[in-house]
């Protein structure tokens, strides 16, 4: 959220916190001159004017602007007209207003630009107006690819086509997680990719840091989700210029009254997600010339090409705030795809549908609950995608299950992904005394491989939908690991060592459990270490992926089974490998260096070699613990 200040700061009313320093893709070109524009060499201060925009409804209304003057360079190869907009009940308290942005302007009849940016904090209805002729710019440029290669991401192999490591398709990296570090990419963390893009706004904005002149947050219409949920979408979107609001509109069906399409001075919605839950950045359109458009005078994310749904809104009240006003509204028609995000405007494809993809979540095991079935639609965005599908969830959950007291859920949930059919994951937890919300699928294994596979360094993949079933009961099914001992304290080489385990069930008695560990028979005459684990927390031994394939095979069984404990003996002067997507468990010394050549640089990852043995538990486990048992020598 905004912090307040008395500091008078120049923002863009809906535009985002990434203003991109690129003023077009490949070489800026004017646009071809439009009889019903105005050239900015011939609007001078004292003209006046209308400009349209909704004030209620879907109807554009005028209000009046007066020019103040213009302003040279204030943003790269762009100039911001000031202007006044004097006489209006409504501007006169609201001052200048977020989601007016994008209003035309025009001053004898032809249009100037676009109401695009305000003051913090002012005492007088001044807006800034962002040049038509630069928006128009960015409406005749031809849409760049949506993706873009990244060279460095992973290095190639001889295998080339679907599933493979090859030349990847195009990708465009604005908003992707950065793979290049050290991080594998089965690792991919939200939050991470939450810093990374918010580190890489404040960079964009780092050299007007010293000046008054500040990026805006784009005000988020946000319906259906509990205050929980609201805060935790704050904490990921506010970084990136993105300002959730409270609000309503489930913003996917088409309102009676809805017109057909959009118009000048109409309100257009941006649309992350659409459903039982929404959110949607509200703006205005500039111009509309054949199936595109242009708006918001400003960017959303400056994310440049997009996919993005985009429906007409409605806008039901202005809100006059001393901080910053704003307009209340909600889609009512969806219809055409944000396309390209630039610095002077968004660009609108009326006739393209947008890559979006259902998630779907049933919940079982409350009795009584109002709704248990809940439907949204996700944009299909490589940051956007799993945070959305993780709302999409978390929130019907927190919402159903509101209850301060001892829960355990298991959710299984189907991630169809188009060329490579469908994957389950599984998720689970127990909390005592806290609601399950969406903070517990954004970490869940569903978010990190939908994270994984729309970040992947080889080809576009495409999530084709999630469905998702949330098992409830309300008691804690978790058992603590209180103590273990070794039955007895030495064994004969190639025997197993017989364990015991004391469990300490929540709000249980202690419960005794007996496993039998096998040991490698080449063992002897020397001490053994056991660790105790719970089945989730440890992950089997995989090779780094090399391609989609793989990445589906490590994401669909990474660690042992929830309900689990896992004995793990290391194998003293032994070795594990990874290579060109295959795993060797146990090596002999030597092994690793016959893999080796001296004419390549790429050689096998090594880990310590293990033994795993996986135990049944029927409840999650919690702690863990180590056994050293000797192991007798062989006297044959």
């Amino acid at each position: 959220m905004m912090k307040s200040t008395s500091t008078p700061v120049l923002l863009g009313l809906v535009g985002g916190a990434i203003l991109s320093a690129v003023v077009g893709y490949g070489a800026a070109t004017a646009a071809p001159k439009r009889g019903d524009t105005m050239p900015l060499s011939d609007v001078k201060a004292g003209m006046k004017g209308y400009g349209l925009t909704v004030f209620s409804g879907t109807k554009p209304d005028k209000f009046d602007v007066e020019v103040i003057g213009v302003l040279k360079g204030f943003r790269p190869n762009q100039d911001l007209i000031l202007i006044k907009t004097p006489n209006h009940p409504r501007l006169d308290a609201a001052n200048t207003v977020a989601g007016m942005s994008g209003s035309p302007i025009y001053l004898e009849g032809k249009m100037i630009g676009a109401y695009a940016y305000g003051w913090t904090f002012g005492s007088e209805p001044i807006a800034g107006v962002t040049p038509i002729h630069n928006m128009l710019e960015d409406l005749d440029k031809p849409i760049p690819p949506l993706f873009k290669p990244k060279e460095s991401f992973f290095p190639k192999s001889k295998d080339a086509g679907k599933g493979k490591v090859g030349t990847p398709s195009p990708r465009m990296l604005t908003g992707l997680f950065d793979t290049s570090s050290s991080t594998p990419l089965t690792a991919y963390d939200l939050e991470v990719h939450a810093k990374q893009l918010a580190a890489r706004s404040s960079r964009e904005r780092g050299a007007l840091s010293n000046s008054t002149v500040a990026a805006a947050s784009t005000p988020l219409m946000i319906g259906g989700m509990t205050p929980s949920a609201m805060k935790l979408a704050e904490s990921y979107l506010t970084p990136m210029g993105l300002e959730p609001v409270q609000a309503g509109g489930s913003g996917n069906t088409v309102a009676s009254d809805a017109p057909s399409g959009f118009v000048d001075g109409g309100a257009i919605g941006v649309q992350l997600i659409r459903g039982d839950i929404s959110m949607m950045g509200l703006g205005t359109v500039t111009r509309v010339e054949g199936d595109k458009l242009v708006a918001f005078g400003h960017p959303m994310q400056g994310g440049g090409a997009s996919d993005l749904p985009t429906a007409v809104a409605k806008v039901h009240w202005i809100l006059a705030s001393t901080n910053r006003s704003f307009k209340i509204g909600e889609a009512v028609r969806p219809i055409g795809t944000l396309v390209n995000d630039r610095q002077a405007s968004i660009v609108v494809d009326s006739k393209r549908i947008p890559s979006t993809f259902p998630v779907s979540v049933k919940i079982e095991g409350v009795e009584g609950a109002p709704k248990t079935k809940w439907d949204s639609e996700c944009a299909h965005d490589p940051f956007m995608a799993p945070m959305l599908a993780a709302f999409a969830i978390g929130n019907p959950i927190e919402t159903t299950t509101p209850e301060h007291g001892d829960m355990t859920w298991r959710a299984t949930s189907k991630l169809k992904i188009a060329g490579y059919g469908t994957i389950e994951l599984k998720d689970f937890g127990a909390s005592s005394g806290e609601p399950i919300g969406a903070d517990a699928f954004i970490r869940s294994r569903l978010t990190r491989a939908m994270g994984a596979l729309v970040n992947n360094p080889w080809e576009d993949v495409r999530i084709e939908g999630v469905e998702s079933t949330v098992k409830v009961t309300f008691a804690r099914e978790v058992a603590m690991i209180r103590g273990t001992q070794a039955v007895e304290l030495e064994v004969d080489p190639g025997q197993p060592v017989k364990i015991q385990l004391e469990l300490m069930p929540y709000m249980g008695k202690s419960e005794k459990k007996v496993i039998e560990v096998p040991i490698p028979k080449d063992f002897e005459g020397e001490e053994v270490e056991i660790e105790l684990s719970p089945g989730y927390e440890v992950e089997r031994p995989r090779a780094a992926p090399e391609s989609v394939t793989d990445l589906i095979a490590a994401l669909t069984d990474p660690t042992y089974p929830e309900e689990s404990l896992v004995a793990t003996v290391r194998l003293k002067g032994e070795s594990g490998a990874s290579f060109r997507g295959n795993v060797a468990t146990r090596l002999p010394p030597g092994a690793i260096d016959a893999l080796k050549t001296s004419a390549s640089s790429i050689g096998p990852d090594t880990f310590g070699a293990v033994q795993q043995t996986s135990y049944p538990m029927k409840r999650f486990i919690v702690g863990r613990d180590r056994v050293r048992v000797k192991i007798r020598p062989n006297l044959k």
